[in-house]
């Protein structure tokens, strides 16, 4: 792992609170998160950019939802494969290569022939830049060991602008046409990994160097990997409302409160990270983490209750956004921790992926329950994965070492 930021002697007389205005303030911090934002922006554009593109081409829902499927598959392979390269060499070269690869395959797609879309697609997904394990491998290259944590609930706050802005991004580039929201998603994605890792912290950064590296990578470690089985879980949490709220506004007639009420999960979650970003360098990480995940038991299983009142479906909405920023922040901690020595990229990596697989799983889930008209039954499994994912997380937190706490 990266070595920290020296701290200077005053910290230890009493250090300031660790605000998000005071952290962007410092050198390389704003530039790192917004161009990490920026180039992560196809995250949030290229799903729905896929299913408008193959409906505008006159294809179905199930078309659309391979696509959509190949791109998620390529995502979660890619991104550790491009991680490991990350660890052994840097990261400019894996980035900006993958970078490349991945916007020509999205710019290409709205041209490829119908049997080639899927390899496409795939490709554009397997070339991912991995920019998001590469902020957090830096994060202790250019702060106080103490401003670490901080910036990690920062990251995962500010993260769902992604999927906000990303919607409404693609909404305006299919207006040149049918695959107007893939090339936007092309030339965004590479304007952010150029803007990323022409950054002297980025340009900088080495990799550790050790002679013990293991073939499985971070997955040597058990810990870390009953780690991912949590997160897993967490992200079937998480993937249910992207679908369980469309569900709920069509079936309380209101169909355009939908776009509405997935925004409210994203702004909850944008309040809990901002709120607890202050805080996290002066909290234990594994207490909070099995905090956090009572928290989003809780409030998804409120959200089954499903009022017909929008207004009281949107407060439960929001509510049910504020645990999970506190949860990566804590997660995001312990895989600092928990990886061996020259594995943390890769190790944020498979973190990604088994969220992805979790959200993959929580989606279809939903839409199987819904289609059913069992609404109520789809937040309950919100929140029964999370209740499993808190207790997956307490046998892992019992056998971490204690946080420097300042």
């Amino acid at each position: 792992m990266t070595e920290p930021a020296a701290e200077p002697a005053a910290e230890s007389v009493g250090p300031a609170p660790v605000t998000p205005g005071a952290l962007l303030r410092r050198p390389q911090v704003a530039r790192l998160l917004f161009s990490a934002l920026a180039g992560r922006l196809p995250n949030g554009m290229v799903p729905l950019a896929l299913v408008l593109f193959a409906r505008d081409s006159g294809e179905g829902f199930g078309r659309a939802g391979l696509l959509t499927a190949a791109y998620s598959l390529g995502c979660c392979l890619g991104g550790p494969a491009l991680s490991r390269a990350m660890d052994l060499r840097g990261q400019r070269v894996p980035l900006v290569a993958g970078a490349v690869v991945s916007s020509l395959a999205l710019a290409l797609l709205p041209w490829t022939p119908t049997v080639a879309a899927l390899p496409v697609a795939l490709v554009a997904g397997l070339a991912t830049p991995p920019l998001e394990p590469a902020l957090r491998t830096l994060w202790p290259s250019v702060l106080l060991p103490r401003q670490v944590p901080a910036a990690f609930a920062l990251d995962a706050a500010a993260q769902e602008l992604i999927f906000v802005l990303g919607p409404l991004v693609v909404l305006a580039a299919q207006l040149t046409g049918a695959g107007g929201g893939l090339v936007a998603a092309a030339v965004v994605g590479l304007a952010g990994a150029w803007w990323f890792t022409t950054s002297r912290a980025s340009t900088q950064w080495r990799p550790a160097v050790h002679d013990d590296r293991h073939w499985l990578g971070p997955l040597r470690s058990r810990r870390l990997v009953v780690l991912y089985a949590s997160i897993l879980l967490v992200g079937i949490t998480i993937g249910v409302p992207a679908v369980a709220l469309v569900a709920w506004a069509e079936a309380n007639g209101g169909r355009g409160l939908a776009p509405w009420l997935v925004a409210a999960n994203a702004f909850g979650a944008l309040i809990g990270g901002v709120s607890y970003s202050p805080r996290a360098p002066h909290r234990d990480p594994r207490r909070d983490l099995l905090l956090g995940l009572a928290v989003l038991v809780v409030t998804y299983a409120a959200l089954s209750l499903t009022p017909a009142n929008a207004w009281l479906m949107g407060a439960l909405t929001i509510a049910s956004g504020l645990g999970l920023p506190p949860v990566l922040t804590c997660v995001f901690q312990l895989v600092d921790r928990l990886a061996p020595l020259g594995t943390t990229s890769e190790a944020f990596a498979w973190l990604i992926s088994a969220f992805l697989v979790g959200s993959s799983v929580g989606a279809a889930v939903a839409g199987s329950l819904s289609d059913a008209g069992h609404l109520a039954a789809t937040f309950l499994v919100a929140a029964a994965a999370s209740a499993l994912a808190l207790a997956v997380a307490a046998a892992v937190v019992r056998g971490v070492s204690g946080p420097r706490v300042d």
